[in-house]
């Protein structure tokens, strides 16, 4: 999942505010009716059911629509593909009214289509079953109405709908495409995949067939894949893209500085790591990673990197998520107890360790650095690895390294999703690639699922918090909002808390 770093000042994200919105100013016009975007990282797979990466959800997003959809508020659920729904009183049953919508091939959306790719969804292929593993049955009840049953009352279930993974596909075509779905997507939203250069680009074409009226307003989107940071920035300073993410940093006050140029600041659900392989020597031992939390200066890892502009992170989740416990306190610098805990530890002379960071991204190169030296007082000597942004996601996914840089964001409002992505093993992604398992924190994770909205599941995510946060699968390093920079003539342009983008509501003026 790849973003970057923010600047001076952000907004709490809890109470409420939607986003960025780019204003037109006299400059260089892109191609007509194209928007250029330069973006970290290409897409792995863009069949819904598949990828876990944000430039393949964040496409997929444009791409597909679903039932329901995260609000632009990062806190309520509005609606998608149905334009209303019932909920029973026992919270088990689910009437959903579809409006009249259409395939970007024009074959219109059926109740076939939204049964057969919500028990897609939850089959044995998904890589997102869990998520849907509540349904009992999904059945037409006429023309336009679907009525999910579930085996229980479950929380998260209509954030769960909006999850990329429930995205309604044509049976017909998903069927006959068999594998070849993953790159040939047919989908409702509005956009529809045009051309896939593996590695360079994406180009979306405006879908005709779009149920929202006069949208999009582009004609296409053209995501240039971009891993290295400066030449992002250098491409949207000369006009050749239109907006470009991940701005670093120190890069901030050069671009504002530029009156063709705009930058912009969005909140978001992200968190920023190092991984530990916690199934590897010296990792499985919880000493040794507390104690390289503890030598971690963040204060001034935030003043290096960040210019300021980050905060301590305290817990797996984002702060402004639901049910975030700002009472969990963040790894104090100590390193007087981090040297104590070495000491006790199962290396108590210090250690060997590699870092793998992505190459290009100018502040995580930064952080890598800055532990260097903060983990050299306590006796642990790291190489730092560089290798570019889709092979180091492989590279975890194989969980074949020792530390790792990454971030994680949620797709979702609820936590829910990122909690079952991060810290729940045996699970979709072995908690995050670290390989870490808490059988006290799986079954919360099982409880919370089924615990109604409230203090009592409240509660329950505060206790997984606090203990995840003393087993330490991860470094914690800080909350941080994500960064844009923009040129005219953009309009409309908005990033959710999620993270994604409704390119439908951006235009170009001349």
């Amino acid at each position: 999942m790849p973003t970057r770093r923010s600047t001076l000042t952000w907004k709490s994200l809890w109470l409420g505010a939607l986003v960025l919105v780019l204003a037109a100013i006299p400059s260089v016009t892109s191609a007509s009716g194209t928007l250029r975007m330069a973006i970290v990282a290409d897409a792995e797979s863009l069949d819904p059911i598949l990828p876990s990466d944000n430039p393949s959800i964040w496409t997929m997003l444009l791409v597909f629509d679903q039932l329901v959809r995260s609000g632009v508020d990062g806190k309520s659920i509005e609606p998608g593909l149905a334009q209303k729904w019932e909920i029973s009183k026992d919270g088990k049953t689910y009437t959903f009214h579809l409006r009249k919508a259409q395939f970007s091939k024009g074959d219109p959306v059926t109740v076939d289509d939204v049964v057969y790719s919500l028990e897609r969804a939850r089959g044995e292929k998904s890589r997102w079953a869990s998520f849907f593993r509540p349904i009992d049955s999904v059945k037409a009840l006429d023309a336009g109405t679907v009525q999910i049953t579930l085996k229980e009352a479950f929380s998260p279930f209509l954030a769960n709908l909006a999850l990329f993974s429930a995205s309604i596909v044509p049976k017909a075509v998903a069927e006959q495409a068999g594998d070849e779905f993953a790159t040939k997507p047919v989908g409702s939203g509005p956009f529809m995949l045009e051309r896939w250069d593996k590695g360079s680009r994406i180009v979306l074409a405006k879908n005709p067939h779009y149920w929202q009226a006069g949208k999009p307003h582009l004609d296409q989107v053209e995501f240039q894949i971009i891993g290295e940071d400066n030449t992002r920035m250098l491409k949207v300073q000369a006009g050749e893209v239109d907006v470009a993410a991940d701005v670093p940093a120190n890069m901030l006050q050069t671009l504002r500085g530029q009156k063709d140029l705009r930058v912009q600041i969005v909140d978001q659900y992200r968190s920023d790591f190092v991984n530990f392989n916690t199934t590897k020597t010296p990792f499985t031992d919880k000493k040794i990673r507390q104690a390289m939390n503890l030598a971690v200066d963040r204060a001034a890892l935030i003043k290096a990197v960040l210019y300021g502009s980050g905060l301590p992170e305290n817990t797996y989740l984002p702060k402004g998520m639901k049910y975030w416990d700002p009472g969990v306190k963040a790894y104090p610098f100590d390193l007087a107890q981090a040297k104590k805990l070495i000491a006790e530890s199962s290396k108590p002379q210090g250690f060997p360790a590699e870092l793998m960071v992505q190459s290009g991204d100018t502040a995580f190169n930064q952080v890598a650095v800055i532990l260097q030296d903060q983990w050299k007082a306590i006796g642990i000597t790291v190489k730092i690895t560089q290798i570019e942004g889709g092979a180091h996601w492989d590279t975890t996914k194989k969980m074949e390294y020792d530390l790792a840089t990454q971030y994680m964001t949620s797709d979702t409002i609820d936590p829910d999703q990122l909690t079952g992505f991060a810290v729940v093993n045996p699970g979709r992604a072995k908690a995050f690639y670290t390989g870490y398992t808490n059988p006290e924190v799986n079954a919360l994770f099982e409880r919370a699922r089924t615990t109604p909205d409230g203090p009592a599941r409240e509660a329950i995510y505060k206790k997984m918090q606090a203990i995840v946060k003393d087993d330490a699968p991860f470094v914690y390093l800080y909350s941080i909002p994500a960064r844009y920079v923009y040129r005219a003539p953009v309009k409309g342009f908005a990033v959710l808390p999620t993270g994604n983008y409704r390119l439908e509501e951006v235009s170009l003026t001349k």
